[in-house]
């Protein structure tokens, strides 16, 4: 057993869990589609912290049956799988509501770790589309 582990736990439980499984769908695992994600320039600036650094945040995986649904981090899991990893700490939510709270606290921290030029505040971006109201002037194309 080979466990990639994380430094913070963001005032939650870590559990250590098999990256086989953790799910992307209901017949494959990271394990068995990782290896063939893309790669763009953030994942190799994640990989290049994990390698000098260590892992800093567990992935966030959701509960589901005997199983995990993979939900986010995708740049450390890939990290574990192409590193032969077998192991990962995450923490394990019930809720998919608590999912995106956890996203934003985890992504938060980046600037400790990334270089600035791969972080993205994608929770300050708000939708600024709004839907028209029944009263609200039509286009006339």
């Amino acid at each position: 057993m080979k466990t990639l582990t994380a430094e913070n736990n963001f005032g939650r439980t870590k559990q250590t869990i098999a990256l086989a499984d953790i799910m992307v769908d209901e017949e494959h695992s990271v394990v068995d589609v990782a290896n063939n994600w893309a790669v763009f320039p953030r994942h190799l600036q994640v990989a290049t912290s994990i390698a000098s650094q260590g892992l800093k945040n567990p992935i966030i995986v959701l509960a589901s049956a005997d199983k995990y649904r993979f939900t986010a981090s995708g740049g450390r899991i890939q990290f574990a799988v192409v590193n032969g990893y077998t192991h990962i700490d995450a923490i394990v939510l019930t809720e998919e509501a608590d999912v995106r709270p956890l996203m934003v606290e985890q992504a938060q921290t980046e600037e400790q770790y990334l270089d600035p030029q791969y972080i993205t505040r994608w929770w300050e971006q708000e939708e600024t589309t709004e839907p028209l109201s029944a009263d609200a002037p039509q286009s006339q194309e």
